[in-house]
């Protein structure tokens, strides 16, 4: 009587439950594999995080004050002086104007940009090169003011470099050098005790001529400061005079440079021109007598 009570209780058949119980036990291991799986792809995703929190620490630390930066300079300047100026640079993707202030810097005198090439960029790379050429990597037009000391054994020096484009004006004579006085003369025998001379003795003693970049002068017993202001007033630039020179001196020097023909006028004698890289003209902006033993 029990065993037909149970019957009628349990009214599902031993072959559906069995399969229920399979069907259970299949859902339950897919729902583990899909679990652990995901588990495994999300795991690795930590050190990723760890590694981005990393450079982020990195990238703050370095823009932190005191902490050093590898950055190059844009530009690397080196100036040799011996006998003659050497100077090696390196720049890459500069500005004309940034390496001028570095050039400035290293040569000791000033450089002026116009605004016209100041923003220009140049990929330069040289080493060792004198200055006019080196001058002529920058910018088309190039001038630089020099002083000539007669004085044996003085090179040329430079006093100031102007990088220009084509075509610009020039730059004004007294933008570097400037003097403070000029000197007039009153030219004539000092000796003179009125007896008329012959006037092609009066020519001879004292003649200057300057044509074709080439200076000629004759004098003959004539101070030297008389044919100093010869000269300035053939060329059309100043004399300025710190300490008079009264010797009088006898010469004859046919076309030869303004820098070699004042070197034979004497040691006391400082020529200031300005070179013109391009056309190669160099050309006198004014001369400077000092005394012995004295600079200018």
């Amino acid at each position: 009587m029990s065993e037909l009570i149970g019957c009628k209780q349990n009214r599902i058949p031993f072959s559906s439950r069995l399969f229920i119980q399979l069907a259970l036990i299949l859902v339950v291991t897919t729902a583990m594999c899909i679990v652990a799986d995901g588990q495994s792809e999300t795991s690795p995703s930590a050190p990723a995080e760890n590694k981005s929190a990393e450079k982020t620490d990195a990238n703050n630390n370095a823009d932190k004050p005191g902490q050093p930066k590898e950055t190059k300079p844009p530009v690397t300047v080196t100036v040799t002086e011996d006998q003659i100026i050497g100077i090696s640079l390196k720049a890459h993707d500069a500005t004309v104007k940034e390496i001028a202030a570095e050039l400035s810097k290293r040569l000791k005198i000033p450089i002026a940009v116009t605004p016209l090439i100041e923003k220009h960029r140049l990929t330069v790379n040289f080493s060792d090169l004198v200055l006019e050429p080196a001058m002529q990597q920058l910018a088309p037009q190039v001038f630089i003011d020099y002083e000539i000391d007669t004085a044996a054994g003085k090179t040329p020096r430079p006093l100031g470099i102007y990088l220009q484009g084509y075509n610009e004006p020039l730059p004004a004579d007294n933008a570097v050098v400037k003097g403070n006085s000029d000197v007039m003369i009153i030219e004539g025998d000092t000796e003179d005790t009125g007896d008329s001379k012959d006037k092609d003795d009066q020519d001879q003693e004292l003649k200057v001529k300057y044509e074709k970049s080439q200076l000629t002068v004759v004098a003959k017993k004539q101070p030297v400061v008389v044919v100093l202001y010869a000269i300035a007033n053939e060329l059309g630039v100043p004399l300025q005079v710190t300490n008079e020179v009264v010797d009088p001196i006898s010469i004859n020097i046919q076309k030869a440079s303004i820098e070699s023909a004042l070197q034979q006028l004497g040691q006391n004698i400082r020529l200031y021109l300005r070179a013109d890289l391009m056309t190669q003209e160099r050309r006198p902006l004014r001369i400077l007598l000092v005394g012995p033993d004295k600079k200018s």
